[in-house]
Order: structure tokens, then C-alpha cells, then sequence
């Protein structure tokens, strides 16, 4: 018994036809997962953007990129000429990107910039990111510069180094010397020593004592002449 309502004069073309119809609904259409963009197979992603008015469409882009351009679409178009719309806009290129506002930085009314610590890729990357930020911020403003930050890391060593000792020279007559202990003091580099020099014929004993002073480099000295 045929499924349909046709009159019996129907010809087999109608019947086949109604016969075809009849079973749609047991055809498996995924509707909710082809209107998403994650979820939309890769060669329907096309006819997806055209449906969701998708401003900015390059073939030559990546999967990744393709679904992320879907996906910022309705956000964009809701909050056109704000700066959230530019953010986003933004960070189609940019992972860190950041939009400043001319009160932001003390720069002219109505301009703002992008700065960021990533780079271009290519030069069609960057402008794509121009056409992207004319589709998204107002009329008024402008954009005033692009800033791309590069950063260098160094290691840094830091050391101590101290130093203490006698210095005992004897001529032809030595005598019997005493010196008093040298005071040791500690800073980022430091050295204390005590120089002894007997000269013939000098008798009689001097000492003076160095000034010291406590700094990033240090040095403390004694010097002692026998003098006749």
C-alpha cells in the first residue's frame, strides 16, 4: 500500500517523487552543529561565514583560523564602533594584544593604539589587521600607532670577593716590628692588607693608618716605613 495521497491517475514520476518525500524525516540533518563554528565540517565553513556576514574571508587561511573569524562574526557586528570591538577584532592576530585610548597614554583626543609583545607573521597579516580594525572602531577615531614590544633576557651574575693579608718586607738590618691587627671590614668587593718595608739606616718607626670607607669596592691598607 503506497504512502501517499495522490489520485490514482498520478504518474510514476509524481509517485516516486512522493514516495522520496515521505522519508525525509528519517534523514539524519545535523542543523544545530552545521550553524556552529566549531562543529561545521571544513568545506561548508565557506557558506557559513557568507551566512554570519563574516567581514574579512581568505582561503589561504588556516582551519583554526577560518572558525575563529566565524565565531568573533555576530560579536563584532553587535558592538561595532566600541573599543571591545576592536579588542576582538584584535585578537584574530594577536594572542596579547592590547587597545590603549588616547587618555590612556596622554596622546591626541580620539586616537588610540595597539600594542603588543607578539609580530607579524607577513606582511598580509598586517594588512589584514588594518582592514579588520577600519571594519570595527567608529568613524571618529583613529588608529595612531601599532607598537610591537621585544623584550631581552640576560643573566646576571652576582660574586663577593675578599682579600686580607701582611706585607712584610726586610732589608740589610731588620728590626723587631708590631703591627696592630688590620680591621676587616665586609662590602661587594673587598681588601685588607698591611704593607711592611724596612729601609737601611732608618731607625725610627711611623705608622698611619689608611682611611677606610665602606662602599661597593673597599680596600684597607697599612703601610709601615722604618726611617732612621
Amino acid at each position: 500500500m503506497d504512502n501517499h495521497l495522490l489520485p490514482p491517475n498520478a504518474t510514476s514520476k509524481e509517485r516516486a517523487i512522493s514516495s522520496t518525500l515521505s522519508r525525509t524525516d528519517t534523514i539524519s540533518v545535523p542543523i544545530r552543529e552545521l550553524w556552529q563554528p566549531h562543529t561545521c565540517p571544513e568545506r561548508l565553513l565557506p557558506w557559513l561565514a557568507w551566512a554570519l556576514s563574516v567581514d574579512e574571508w581568505d582561503e589561504q587561511w588556516s582551519e583554526s583560523q577560518k572558525r575563529n573569524a566565524i565565531d568573533a562574526s555576530v560579536y563584532l557586528h553587535r558592538h561595532k564602533g566600541t573599543p571591545v570591538a576592536v579588542q576582538r577584532a584584535v585578537d584574530l592576530i594577536f594572542d596579547d594584544a592590547e587597545v590603549q585610548e588616547w587618555f590612556h597614554y596622554g596622546g591626541q583626543p580620539f586616537h588610540f593604539r595597539i600594542v603588543s609583545d607578539d609580530a607579524f607573521t607577513s606582511e598580509r597579516e598586517y594588512h589584514r589587521l588594518i582592514r579588520i580594525i577600519e571594519a570595527a572602531k567608529n568613524a571618529r577615531s583613529r588608529l595612531e600607532a601599532i607598537i610591537i614590544r621585544s623584550r631581552v633576557t640576560h643573566e646576571l651574575t652576582l660574586a663577593t670577593a675578599t682579600a686580607q693579608g701582611n706585607r712584610t718586607q726586610l732589608g740589610p738590618r731588620p728590626t723587631t716590628l708590631r703591627n696592630e691587627p688590620s680591621t676587616l671590614k665586609v662590602a661587594a668587593a673587598q681588601h685588607c692588607a698591611t704593607r711592611v718595608r724596612i729601609v737601611p739606616k732608618q731607625l725610627r718607626l711611623a705608622i698611619q693608618a689608611a682611611t677606610t670607607a665602606q662602599a661597593t669596592a673597599y680596600h684597607e691598607s697599612r703601610h709601615i716605613t722604618i726611617r732612621g
